[in-house]
């Protein structure tokens, strides 16, 4: 019996659940990362559990060149302009690798310092050093990397960034195993060991990009040019995206604060919860990629009904995956608990969260799909203001407010599911307005 699909469900299909497994493969294999580094010990899974927060803050450092090539990029593809892509691809990425120098240079000769700071014990920024000290090197490859992928996500193809995610995550599993235990005749080199491996695993997957490009296997090349044109363009766009995901970023660390407020056994659960809901988010981020690049295509083939049947659409079908995931959510989140730990405690306060944001999975979604729709069209600025306002007015101060009064944790999950809500809304009139579609890139 044949299926017959909608070819523009299809369409978004074909984008979106790539993207979707290749996150959850990223994901997974971070989580190997602090299970093999768990057997050494308590001070290094602190040192590698804030170094991974560390590289979280580098890629929001280089959002402003990735989001600028997929708005940029899906443009000039649908446009049929070919030549520009993929000279755009180029500049950016050159651009992308001479800001990522000085940052990681800094990485390698400071790490130390940034553990001392964000107050961890000696031993642990002893440890650290050893380990960040060494994926500093990597800075440089996740800027041009970042690139690289959205460059091919903007193009159509997110099976060839997905086919290599899976081969170098394989490889640096195996080299965790080997390095970080001295097996098959190699030294054991603890957390040293396990910074490489990454360092490895990262280095091929830009080796394997610049070979697809360069042996013309993927919808776009690599072709060679100076004009910084293509940058400004580029920039125009992603910088608004970058300072959202920076202020974006610094609020889920206050939010972290008020939360850590409530005691040790409500921010485990807290963390655990994220880590559940994080199963959630893989075919949301999956979903905003496909609008990002689907919207921009569409804009530059000049066809802006196209661009928001796309969005609406794309917005639905994230609505369902994420929807279906958020009533499991509600129904077995002591099952999903128990699934990270068996602290009975942490196993109750983890419930208490994953049961509330079950119910707002659905706005979830729009945010994620409308947001990157958006920023696919060049309103970044727009993105900026809605999400960085609503995520400070409607979340973090009214917490803040109710955590003097209030000792119920529940009002703070209460407080962020209303702020999902209104931002989904907000989102919601921006894009019905439709100014979006005329903004130039």
């Amino acid at each position: 019996m044949q299926i017959n699909i909608n070819p523009k469900v299809k369409k978004v299909l074909s984008l979106a659940i790539p993207v979707a497994i290749s996150n959850f493969i990223d994901m997974f294999q971070m989580l190997i990362d602090l299970l093999m580094v768990g057997r050494i010990s308590p001070e290094a899974i602190a040192a590698v559990g804030m170094s991974i927060q560390f590289m979280g803050l580098i890629y929001v450092l280089s959002s402003p060149f990735s989001v600028g090539a997929n708005a940029l990029i899906s443009r000039f593809i649908g446009a049929n302009q070919k030549a520009d892509a993929e000279k755009s691809l180029f500049i950016i990425s050159f651009f992308a690798l001479l800001v990522a120098l000085p940052i990681a240079i800094t990485g390698i000769l400071y790490s130390k310092y940034f553990f001392l700071i964000m107050g961890t014990s000696k031993e642990v920024a002893l440890v650290g050093e050893k380990y960040f000290s060494i994926l500093s090197f990597v800075i440089p490859v996740v800027f041009v990397g970042s690139v690289f992928y959205s460059g091919m996500y903007a193009s159509g193809d997110s099976k060839t960034p997905l086919k290599i995610g899976i081969f170098t995550n394989i490889v640096n599993a195996i080299l965790d195993y080997i390095l970080i235990f001295g097996k098959f005749g190699f030294p054991e080199l603890g957390v040293k060991g396990a910074a490489t491996a990454t360092l490895i695993a990262y280095t091929l997957d830009l080796i394997l990009f610049l070979y697809v490009f360069i042996s013309n296997k993927t919808t776009i090349s690599l072709k060679k040019n100076f004009q910084f044109e293509y940058i400004k363009r580029a920039l125009k766009v992603g910088i608004p995206a970058g300072i959202e995901r920076i202020i974006t970023y610094s609020s889920f660390i206050a939010f972290v604060r008020i939360i850590a407020e409530y005691g040790t056994y409500t921010l485990a659960g807290y963390q655990v919860g994220l880590r559940i809901e994080g199963l959630g988010f893989m075919p949301g981020f999956g979903f905003t990629t496909a609008a990002m690049a689907l919207v921009g295509q569409s804009l530059g083939a000049k066809k802006p009904k196209e661009a928001e049947e796309y969005a609406i659409l794309t917005a639905k079908i994230a609505s369902w995956f994420m929807g279906l995931f958020g009533i499991v959510m509600i129904i077995f989140p002591e099952y999903l608990a128990s699934l990270f730990t068996s602290d009975k405690n942490t196993i109750e306060q983890a419930s208490v969260y994953i049961r509330l944001v079950g119910f707002s999975q659905v706005p979830l979604a729009y945010v994620f799909v409308l947001s990157g729709a958006l920023r696919g069209a060049g309103a970044t600025k727009i993105t900026l203001l809605v999400n960085a306002t609503s995520q400070w007015l409607f979340r973090i101060i009214p917490s803040f407010i109710v955590m003097q009064f209030s000792n119920n944790i529940l009002w703070i999950y209460i407080i962020m599911n209303l702020e999902t809500y209104i931002t989904a809304l907000w989102l919601w009139y921006i894009f019905k307005r439709g100014n979006w579609k005329y903004i130039k890139v």
